[in-house]
Formats: C-alpha cells, structure tokens, sequence
C-alpha cells in the first residue's frame, strides 16, 4: 500500500514539474541561430574580417517578421587575432543598433546589432556593428577597413519542454526503482544467516 501510495504522489509531482517547465517555457520561448559572416578587406593593406557563434533571439514576432537578439555568443577573427565574443550590447548604444533579425532577407536591418568582444574590436573598445547596407550592397561591419560580404543564420533546434521533463521523469523513476531493490536487498534474510540458525 505504501508502494502504491509513493508512486501516485511521484506521478502527481512529475504531473505538476511538466506543467511548470511547459508554462515557463512558453512564457521565455527563445529561438537560437547559429550565425556566421566574413567581409573582405577594402583596401590591399587592410585585412579580411571573420565571425561565427550563436544567436539567442524572442520568438518570432509575426507581426513585424522578426526576432529580437536578446544574446550572442563566439569568436570573431579580425588582423589574425581571434576575439571572444562577450555579449549584446543593447539597443541604441553602437551604431543605433536595433539588435533585430529579420525572418526573410535582408537578415538585417541598416541599424543591425551591436555586441563586445574580449580585443579592441572596430573601434578600439571592444565594439562592433553589423549591418546591412541602404544602397542593398551586401552586410558589413562598421569598421572602414572591410568591405561587404556575406552573413548567414541557420536555425537551431531547441529541446521541447514536454522531452526534457520526460527525460527527467524517466531518470527519477529509474533511480526510485533502484533504491527500492537496493531497500529490498537489505531486508532480505541472507541463506548463511538461515542455515546456520537452522543446524542449532
């Protein structure tokens, strides 16, 4: 009986733990992009620049056709030095950044995003602006040393709630069934302990 009346408050708690986590989840849905660009230098003594990382973005706003960045992560490779991309900068702080991702191309807006990495950046700082030009010429950088070029996002998956409290239903019940036989185990009278009781 206490068996069955611990596996019904399990249930009921894992029950709860899943609503919770597909409440929150839909409440903070997130979408991440890897992202990736490269721009050729502008000039013959200038040098290419080169980024890659991950894009954490709202959900889509179907209204306006994007997502707002709300988080970046990665490296950018500018002069042969690689720069550990540190985090977003928000909106309107560099080069009257919007920090929007547009669903369909361009990708980017005049504005684009800005975010800071560990080196000195465009402008000395550690600051850097993508954006996408107003004469449709391609994506850039606002340092005057590169030219434009590509930018490309891919989505990536994200688990759904409903798999990661599965996942966490079956490693709790799992662990419960082991304790049980491990309880089990020790209750159990052992044949050494019977058979010698047994010859006196």
């Amino acid at each position: 009986m206490k068996i069955v009346k611990k596996l019904g408050i399990a249930t009921t708690s894992a029950v709860i733990g899943i609503t919770g986590v597909a409440a929150s989840s839909a409440a903070q849905a997130v979408q991440l992009f890897d992202f990736q660009y490269s721009f050729p230098s502008y000039q013959a003594n200038g040098t290419p620049i080169s980024a890659s990382g991950i894009l954490t973005t709202t959900d889509l706003d179907p209204i306006n056709n994007n997502y707002t960045i709300t988080g970046i992560s990665g490296t950018r490779k500018a002069q042969g030095i690689t720069e550990t991309i540190i985090g977003l900068l928000s909106s309107g702080t560099y080069g009257v950044n919007d920090n929007l991702l547009n669903a369909s191309t361009p990708l980017l807006s005049q504005n684009g995003f800005s975010y800071l990495v560990s080196g000195s950046g465009e402008d000395g700082n550690g600051k850097v602006n993508l954006f996408y030009s107003s004469f449709n010429e391609g994506y850039s950088e606002l340092s005057s040393d590169v030219d434009y070029g590509s930018f490309s996002v891919i989505p990536r998956p994200v688990p759904e709630p409903y798999t990661v409290s599965g996942s966490l239903l079956a490693l709790g019940f799992g662990w419960w069934t082991k304790r049980r036989q491990a309880v089990a185990f020790q209750k159990k009278p052992h044949k050494g302990i019977y058979s010698s009781r047994q010859s006196r």
